[in-house]
């Protein structure tokens, strides 16, 4: 097939390429254009220190350098949630330390105020020997207007014999605005008809004696009496406070 054809006219000859040739010379021209400014835009950036090898390059280091940064804040997220769970057992730890610490100050109080009673059996202060209330106590009872009175009677080593006597409970106060006292038989839950509760040791005894508050009554003061056939009586009076048992 031929390229070209060709057509007389008189003393001239035409010739025509082929519509499919024609087009395929456009297409190569634009893309020829395209790659030459192509050329020329990166020739122009290359002028202007512009380096696509460069640039590669830069974005290799750049996206090493975030995964690098990624890492080292995992570590640190890691670091931090482990300082915080030491610390949340080391508040722990302080926290029992302390509890245990509370615990053994309780520990050395209560046995301070053992050694103080013994000695209190012992020796006593003020060098007499003689029966005495070494205690006193108002604790509360299981229900409204109920206490227990705990008291602890102590005489000397000194003296060998036994003490035997009783003690009499007098609890004072106010009632409609007006002075007021009341004695076991009144007040007191099992107590004898004399209103005394007996006892009998030789060093020391514990005493409790449950009673009952009337209503309207306001307790102020307890004022006990303990006697003995063969030591001098001994009266003391104690403001009305309630305790927490320990």
């Amino acid at each position: 097939m031929a390229d070209f054809g060709a057509l007389r006219t008189g003393h001239h000859v035409v010739r025509y390429r082929p519509l499919w040739r024609q087009r395929l010379f456009a297409v190569g021209s634009v893309i020829g254009a395209v790659l030459l400014l192509y050329g020329i835009y990166e020739w122009g950036r290359f002028e202007g220190g512009y380096s696509k090898f460069a640039e590669v390059q830069r974005r290799r280091e750049l996206s090493a350098r975030i995964e690098s940064l990624q890492d080292d804040n995992e570590k640190l997220r890691a670091d931090v949630a482990g300082a915080e769970l030491a610390r949340n057992v080391d508040r722990k730890a302080y926290a029992d330390v302390e509890k245990n610490l509370a615990d053994l100050q309780a520990q050395v109080l209560k046995h301070r105020e053992e050694l103080t009673f013994y000695r209190g059996i012992v020796s006593p202060e003020d060098g007499i020997g003689g029966l005495r209330v070494q205690r006193f106590q108002v604790l509360p009872g299981s229900t409204d207007n109920h206490y227990v009175l705990r008291l602890v009677l102590v005489q000397s080593m000194r003296q060998d014999a036994v003490a035997t006597g009783s003690v009499s409970v007098q609890v004072e106060g106010m009632r409609d605005n007006k002075p007021a006292q009341l004695s076991l038989p009144d007040i007191g839950q099992t107590a004898r008809a004399d209103g005394l509760i007996p006892f009998q040791f030789r060093y020391f005894q514990n005493i409790e004696q449950a009673i009952e508050v009337p209503a309207g009554f306001e307790p102020r003061a307890v004022t006990l009496e303990v006697r003995s056939s063969k030591l001098p009586p001994v009266r003391e009076s104690y403001p009305w406070k309630v305790q927490a048992e320990s």
